[in-house]
């Protein structure tokens, strides 16, 4: 003979919708935290150390310390990751948003996006060739760390770390490509439902 079940014991559960939608919040929340938390690392440590380098704060060390932990990775590893989450979720939070868009706020979006897009993709390829240049020069002279090799251009004074500013033009790309994707797709979902 079953139990009978009190209805203050079920558990209430969410619909598949409300559930991915809880999913993509959380995601969300975490990720800007994640993002908020590194930004204020390394502009603090950038002022306390009087570090001149952009970005130098966020890959010259490891958070947890590798020789505590297995796994570690450089701040703007983290900063990537969670760019990238925050970007997927909030795009899928804001799709029934976007569905009201007008035709003309689809463009303008799509605009942005590959604007961006073309200027992320030149970005890309000028550091990776200074990249490649620097880590040839410097194999010449025997250092092969590529996480110390800084660009002078435009402005010596304040020079910028390459691997921060390759994975932080990566980054861009990634989100410019993906929300291009994602106004896209949302623009013709839209067409396609409203069809008679």
């Amino acid at each position: 003979m079953q139990k009978p079940e009190l209805s203050w014991m079920r558990k209430p559960r969410l619909s598949p919708g409300k559930a991915y939608t809880r999913l993509y919040q959380i995601i969300f929340l975490a990720c800007t935290s994640i993002i908020v938390l590194f930004s204020s690392y390394g502009v603090v440590a950038t002022i306390n150390g009087h570090v001149n380098i952009v970005g130098a704060a966020l890959v010259n060390v490891e958070i947890p310390p590798s020789n505590l932990f297995p796994f570690s990775a450089k701040p703007i590893s983290y900063l990537m990751a969670a760019a990238l989450g925050m970007t997927f979720s909030g795009f899928e939070l804001a799709k029934p948003m976007m569905r009201r868009f007008s035709p003309m706020e689809y463009s303008i979006l799509k605009m942005i996006a590959f604007v961006i897009l073309g200027l992320a993709a030149y970005e890309i390829l000028y550091n990776f060739s200074i990249w490649t240049a620097e880590i040839s020069g410097n194999y010449l002279l025997g250092v092969l760390n590529p996480d110390v090799i800084n660009n002078q251009f435009p402005n010596p004074k304040n020079p910028y770390n390459l691997v921060f500013a390759t994975k932080l033009s990566v980054t861009i790309f990634a989100i410019a490509v993906y929300t291009f994707y994602i106004v896209r797709t949302v623009e013709k979902d839209k067409l396609v439902y409203e069809q008679p």
